[in-house]
C-alpha cells in the first residue's frame, strides 16, 4: 500500500498515544480505515476539512451518529497533527450533531432466550460443536451480564465450576474480576464441557467455548450466529422499525432484571448498585446506570415505591 502523508502521521499518532499508555484500539482501526481510504483516492496532501467529511459520509446508509463518530476521530487525530503540520486542517465541531447517544436497548424476555438457545441448537454444526457452544455462550451472558467479548475469550483455567467462579482477565479498561456463578449455570457448563470433550479432535485451543474445527468462538462469529437465529424471535420483520436485538442487549437484560429483582424485594437500589457495577466490570457507578432502561414493570414498580414513599412516609395533603 502506498504510505501517504496521512499514513504516516497516523502511525505517527498512535505510537505517540500508545506511549502515553493509551490502549485506542477502536479509534486506531478507524484511523487506519481513513488513512487507507485517502490512499484509495490518490490523496497524497495534508488533512482537509473535505477529505475527513467525504470519509464521514462515504456511504449513504451510514447513520448520523456513525458519521459524527467517524468525524470525531479525525478531529481527536487533527488536534494533534494540525501542531505539527501547519497545512493541516480542523474539521468543524459539530457537522452532524452529538457522537455520543443511547440507543434505546433490546431487553429479551425468559421466553425469548430460551428460543434464541433453542435455535442455536440446530445451526450448522459439521462436527457438532458450533450447535452445542452457542447455546452455552448465549446462556452465559444471559446468567452472567458478561460482555459478549469477555464470554469469548474465557479460558479453560477461567472457569472453576468446583467453587462457582469465573475469573474475567484482563478485559475492557485492563481490568480483572471474579464473579461467581448459579449453581444452575455450574452444572449447564458441565454439560457443555462434557458434550464438548467428546466432540473435539484437537486439543491445542485451550479456550473455554470452542466451535468448529476445535478453535475458540470468535466474536464475529458469535455475532453471526445470533442474526441466523434471531428471527425466532421477531414475530413480524416485516413491522420492525428499530435495530435488531444484539449480544450486547443481553447484558442490559441482566442489568435490568437485577434491578427489577431488587425492587421486587424491597432492596434499596442506591446502596446496591455499587455491587452490580463492580460485578459488571465498570470503572463508575454512572456507567451501570447507562444500562438502566425503563420498561414497564420497571417503572410500575418505581412508581409504587414512590408513591409508598410520598404518601406515608412525607408530605401531608397541606404541605
Amino acid at each position: 500500500m502506498n504510505n501517504n502523508l496521512i499514513s504516516r502521521q497516523i502511525e505517527e499518532y498512535i505510537s505517540y498515544k500508545k506511549a502515553l499508555g493509551y490502549q485506542i484500539k477502536i479509534e486506531s482501526q478507524e484511523l487506519r480505515r481513513f488513512a487507507a481510504y485517502t490512499v484509495s483516492i490518490g490523496y497524497e496532501g495534508s488533512l482537509t476539512k473535505d477529505v475527513a467529511f467525504q470519509w464521514a459520509t462515504l456511504k449513504p446508509d451510514y447513520s448520523r451518529w456513525y458519521m459524527a463518530r467517524r468525524m470525531e476521530t479525525i478531529r481527536t487525530f487533527a488536534k494533534y497533527i494540525c501542531v505539527l503540520d501547519p497545512m493541516a486542517q480542523m474539521p468543524p465541531k459539530g457537522m452532524f450533531g452529538k457522537c455520543h447517544g443511547r440507543t434505546t436497548p433490546y431487553i429479551f424476555t425468559e421466553q425469548e432466550l430460551c428460543i434464541l438457545m433453542q435455535a442455536a441448537m440446530d445451526l450448522s454444526a459439521p462436527d457438532g460443536l458450533r450447535c452445542k457452544t452457542v447455546p452455552t455462550a448465549i446462556g452465559l451472558l444471559w446468567s452472567t451480564g458478561m460482555r459478549p467479548n469477555e464470554v469469548c475469550q474465557l479460558m479453560d483455567d477461567d472457569v472453576d465450576l468446583n467453587n462457582g467462579l469465573i475469573t474475567i482477565r484482563e478485559t475492557k479498561f485492563s481490568k480483572s474480576r471474579i464473579i461467581p456463578i448459579h449453581e444452575t449455570a455450574t452444572s449447564k457448563l458441565r454439560s457443555y464441557i462434557n458434550d464438548r470433550e467428546k466432540l473435539r479432535k484437537d486439543y491445542s485451543d485451550r479456550h473455554f467455548l470452542i466451535t468448529t474445527g476445535s478453535r475458540k468462538l470468535v466474536l464475529r462469529n458469535f455475532e453471526n450466529a445470533l442474526k441466523v437465529i434471531r428471527d425466532q424471535i421477531l414475530i413480524d420483520k416485516n413491522e420492525w422499525n428499530r435495530r435488531p436485538p444484539r449480544l450486547y442487549d443481553i447484558r442490559h437484560t441482566f442489568a435490568c432484571n437485577t434491578l427489577l429483582r431488587w425492587l421486587k424485594n424491597g432492596i434499596n437500589i442506591d446502596r446496591k448498585i455499587i455491587y452490580l457495577s463492580t460485578y459488571l466490570g465498570h470503572l463508575k457507578v454512572e456507567d451501570t446506570y447507562w444500562y438502566l432502561t425503563g420498561t414497564p414493570e420497571i417503572l410500575q414498580l418505581t412508581s409504587r415505591s414512590f408513591e409508598k414513599h410520598f404518601y406515608e412516609g412525607g408530605a401531608s395533603d397541606e404541605e
